[in-house]
């Protein structure tokens, strides 16, 4: 593992984003929610750390096969950009990202917030839902995780 190595979910990390069969601890399952295939792994440790996840997330992530490297950098090179999806692809994936952290949060308390988020059909709808999302997050889990989860949403969208 290196500063400048991309990751992204594996098969089996996608499955368990939606069935939680291994019943990951929430910090770390928030984790490998965040793992995008496009941030180095400097940048999600360092979410990480401000989330109160374990220091060797990631290695606990790649271990367990719910992660797998993509690509890395030489050590003072620069990272290569990596591809935008379209905005359709951005917007599922940001939408998706918002439905499954709040849903882990408040639980059955997300109801009406999931309900505004179904209503959304484009990233602008989402970025308007952002202060509400970031404002439900920080209640149930703190700010320093509510922050992290609206800037990657927030770059998502972008």
């Amino acid at each position: 593992m290196g500063a400048g190595d991309i990751y992204r979910k594996s098969e089996k990390g996608l499955a368990e984003i939606g069935d939680r069969k291994l019943k990951l601890p929430p910090r770390l399952r928030t984790m490998l929610i965040l793992v995008d295939g496009e941030r180095p792994e400097f940048m999600l440790k360092e979410d990480g750390q401000r989330m109160g996840a374990p220091p060797d997330a990631l290695a606990q992530l790649l271990a367990a096969g719910l992660i797998e490297r993509v690509s890395g950098v030489e050590p003072g090179a620069p990272a290569a950009a990596a591809p935008r999806a379209d905005e359709f692809a951005r917007f599922r994936e940001a939408k998706n990202l918002m439905n499954t952290t709040i849903v882990d949060a408040l639980g059955i308390k997300s109801f009406f917030f999931t309900m505004k988020l179904e209503r959304a059909g484009n990233t602008a709808d989402l970025a308007g839902l952002l202060d509400d999302y970031e404002k439900a997050i920080a209640k149930a889990q703190g700010a320093e995780q509510a922050g992290v989860l609206a800037q990657q949403v927030r770059r998502m969208i972008a």
